[in-house]
């Protein structure tokens, strides 16, 4: 068991990887993340180092790095168990659920969510309670749920208005802006996600800030605003591969990709979402490889080629179908019937 002089050393090494964490300097932070575990050391009791595995698990998860996610927050879990500590069980549950959620298993998700709400409430966790039931709405928005994701998000988001935190505000903020995008209320979209990105550059929160800059693309996209949409997509790209962040690299030239061939540039937009695949290789999102071979579908009956373009989005149907995406497995069903 390690003494106090090393928990107090692993909290500064901590802070310190926090502030790399915002100055996008990831490999810096999981580096110091790890000199903190190494500080703490194999045997520690302290509950600190089920919160050292999770933050460092929530950094590899936003760089696309998902198994090595999983491995974190599933060893965070054990260590909360080990300590004790019903609140650090309900963060890992939690997180461990943003993983089954990115792979689509939808029933494992529900469960996990389940288990750490009823552990946040025993923990008097409110804050991690708004924050789950955020995450339950974005499950509720990914099979089509959309009444069901706007009560989940109304509530989160109540709770974390009167609480007065910013943080949390600006996640659900960004989450109805997906909402009324996937909806078409593309300048309801646009007033949510902007609120959002207001808080995200006041906290100087790198992360939040480029996951919003996307959708704030893709809402200019759907009024049409190619140009708008070409600027906020290309400063998104720029941001996440300035972090090293291959997941959002590839949503970001996957939008680009659409906005090229809305553009009428089918040769840079299968370039590009060539490069988006590539980036995506091993992050384990199964919506967005879905939603990548259903661009290509798109480029496909643009250039001509029918069979190419059935094929992808036939993959592309299959795809929407293991993961239950029901709004878009009838938008791609739709796609297929014009192209009989």
């Amino acid at each position: 068991m390690k003494n106090s002089k090393n928990v107090e050393r692993a909290r500064q090494l901590v802070e310190l990887a926090r502030t790399a964490e915002k100055r996008e300097e990831n490999d810096k932070a999981l580096g110091l993340f790890d000199d903190a575990l190494a500080e703490l050391g194999e045997d520690c009791t302290d509950a600190f180092v089920a919160d050292v595995l999770r933050w460092k698990g929530t950094l590899l998860r936003e760089r696309g790095e998902t198994e090595a996610a999983f491995r974190c927050y599933a060893a965070s879990l054990e260590k909360a168990k080990a300590t004790g500590s019903i609140g650090h069980q309900a963060h890992a549950l939690n997180c461990l659920g943003t993983i089954s959620q990115r792979r689509c298993e939808h029933k494992e998700t529900e469960r996990l969510y389940a288990e750490a709400s009823e552990l946040a409430v025993k923990a008097g966790e409110a804050r991690l309670l708004g924050m789950i039931e955020q995450n339950r709405g974005v499950l509720a928005s990914m099979v089509g749920d959309y009444g069901k994701a706007a009560a989940f998000y109304s509530n989160s988001l109540g709770a974390f208005e009167t609480a007065g935190d910013t943080e949390p505000m600006s996640w659900v903020l960004n989450n109805l802006g997906i909402l009324n995008t996937k909806l078409r209320n593309y300048n309801e979209a646009l007033d949510h996600l902007q609120r959002g990105m207001a808080i995200a550059i006041a906290r100087n929160d790198s992360i939040v800030k480029n996951v919003i800059t996307l959708n704030i693309a893709e809402a200019w996209m759907g009024l049409g605003r190619l140009d708008k949409a070409d600027l906020w997509c290309v400063d998104a790209l720029g941001q996440a591969q300035r972090r090293g962040d291959h997941l959002s690299a590839a949503g970001a030239l996957r939008v680009r990709a659409a906005i090229e061939r809305q553009r009428g540039a089918l040769d840079m937009s299968i370039a590009t979402l060539r490069i988006a695949i590539y980036e995506a290789e091993g992050a384990e999102d199964r919506l967005l490889h879905a939603e990548m071979l259903r661009e290509l579908g798109e480029i496909s009956r643009a250039v001509g080629n029918a069979g190419a373009a059935r094929s992808a989005l036939r993959e592309a149907f299959d795809s929407y179908e293991k993961i239950g995406a029901v709004p878009e497995l009838t938008e791609v069903r739709n796609q297929l019937e014009l192209l009989q």
